[in-house]
């Protein structure tokens, strides 16, 4: 994707990614891992706002730094 990266949001669970990356047109990249079996990781989906979850749009305002916090509050309506 060649847009700019507003904000970037990891957490990890173990061992397990869960990594959602919001983009200044407002789609959201989700790259995950579903568990640590062959062919459970290294998931991606490509998502809009209005399908993140409030926990999933705090974590990503929380990530972003000083300088894009309005930036990142008005594109997820928050």
């Amino acid at each position: 994707m060649d847009k700019k990266v507003i904000s970037v949001s990891h957490k990890m669970k173990g061992l397990l990614d869960d990594e959602y990356t919001l983009y200044d047109d407002g789609s959201v990249l989700h790259k995950y891992d579903k568990n640590t079996y062959q062919g459970g990781q290294n998931f991606e989906e490509n998502l809009t706002i209005d399908e993140l979850s409030e926990g999933i749009k705090l974590r990503l305002y929380e990530s972003a730094s000083g300088d894009y916090k309005k930036l990142v509050q008005k594109t997820l309506k928050i």
